[in-house]
Parts: structure tokens; sequence; C-alpha cells
């Protein structure tokens, strides 16, 4: 059974109206204008909490010439994959492969030893260069650092490990280019690791200078957010917090009509 909130007697099925029978009051508005405090103080909390994320996303990207830079330098790569990577009987780019595989199947990667592992890497090399500019957003985080060195990292690896399989597959081209004895690197594919190396090389000189963030003054209730914060934390009452609040907002009002009776 239902009970009022304000006095506690049973509500009935029957007590259709709006008031409480027992004291009257109006249930719909009880503690409304507290309750619309709690809920405009929790949002401002939640955001409080929220906007060093996004001040440090912000900073990560587009912070300084050289945050913007390295996003430039982690996709720059790319270009090179249009370029010649290889030369087996004709020069192959990053589009050739692709033609080749759809037209032979997907199976030549798995059947052709050196060279399916080559295309693989190289492949995942690729992936990985969206994969840390998505990442890069949280690279001030708590584990930015470490999560961001990784991926470069692995990055990296990828690229080295694909010039290995290069080189046992242009010995022996194999099944996939029949009649074609040897293959030999292309432009591209020396060109596309230099900038792989740069990218990360860059990326990792950001990483030990530091990058530093703007961050976005914010309120709840007119107290600055560390100061609401670090008052919850000691464990003050809520109503003791809220007098703070009112005096703030107090001094706040005051400065505010101080700055236009000056202008």
């Amino acid at each position: 059974m239902a009970k009022c909130p304000n006095c506690g007697a049973g509500l009935k099925l029957t007590d259709w109206r709006p008031e409480c029978p027992s004291c009257g009051v109006n249930l719909n508005y009880y503690r409304s204008n507290e309750r619309l405090l709690e809920e405009s103080e929790t949002a401002e909390a939640e955001h409080a909490l929220f906007q060093p994320k996004v001040d440090r996303g912000k900073a990560a990207y587009f912070s300084s010439p050289k945050t913007i830079l390295r996003i430039v330098f982690t996709l720059l790569p790319a270009g090179a994959l249009f370029l010649p990577l290889a030369k087996a009987g004709k020069n192959l780019n990053a589009i050739d492969l692709y033609k080749l595989i759809d037209e032979k199947g997907a199976g030549i990667l798995f059947s052709s030893g050196a060279f399916g592992i080559w295309v693989l890497l190289l492949a995942l090399s690729a992936v990985m260069m969206l994969v840390n500019l998505i990442f890069l957003i949280a690279s001030l985080g708590k584990h930015g650092k470490v999560r961001t060195t990784a991926l470069y990292g692995a990055m990296l690896g990828l690229t080295i490990a694909s010039l290995f399989f290069f080189f046992a597959f242009a010995g022996s081209p194999g099944s996939a280019f029949p009649g074609v004895t040897a293959a030999s690197p292309g432009v591209g594919l020396w060109l596309y690791a230099a900038l792989q190396a740069w990218s990360c090389g860059w990326c990792y000189s950001l990483l030990k200078t530091g990058i530093p963030v703007n961050c976005t003054k914010t309120y709840v209730g007119g107290l600055p957010s560390e100061k609401y914060f670090d008052m919850v934390k000691q464990g003050l009452s809520t109503a003791d917090i809220r007098r703070k609040m009112l005096i703030a907002l107090a001094e706040q009002t005051d400065a505010a009509a101080g700055e236009e009776a000056g202008v």
C-alpha cells in the first residue's frame, strides 16, 4: 500500500485526488522544489566529472600544432600504400594486391606462404593507424600513455614484421605469381615503413614532453566543483553545503552587478 510521503498515512485506491486525505498535502508537488534542486546539483556534478575528459580529448587532438601534426603523421603512411610496394612481374600497390586477392580468392593468403603473411601483416599495420587515431582521444587519461605507447609500438612492430616476410616471399614468389622467380621491394614499401617509424617517433616525443591541458572551470550550485567534491568527501551535510552555495551565488550576483555598474 502506498503511503503519503508527508504524514505516512496509507493511501487507498479510492484516494484518486492529488491531495492526501489525512494531511491535505499535494502529492504531485510535494518537495518538488527540493527534488528539482537535487536533480540540478546531480546534473552539474556529473558535468563537472565528465568535463575533464572532454578537455583531455580536445588537448590530445587540437591543443597545439604538434598534436595536429601527430594526426597527420599517423595517417600519412596510408598514402604510401598506393605507390608501388613490390615488383613481381609487374608493380603492385595496395589496390593491385586487393584485386589479386579478389580474383584468386582470400584462400590465397593462407596457401601462398610468406606472401599471404606479408599481406596480412601489412593490412593489420594499416588498420592500426585507424585504431591509434581513435584511441588518441584517451591518450591523456590515467592509462593513456601506456596504451598509446603499446598501440603505436604494435603498429611499428607489424610493419617491421611485414618487411621480414616480404623478403621471405621475394626469394620465392610461389603460387601467387606463376612463372615469377623473384620479387623486389618498391619505393612505396620503403616509404611506408619510414613514415610509420616517423609517426611512432613523433608520438613518443609528445608523450615524453607532455601535452598541456586547459581545464574548463566547472561549478556545482555556484561552488567551484573541486571545492564541492572536497566538501562531500569531508562528509559535510547537504544543508551545510547548500548554505555555502547560497553565499557563493550571492557573491557571484554582487560581482556581476558590480561589473554591469562599472560598464
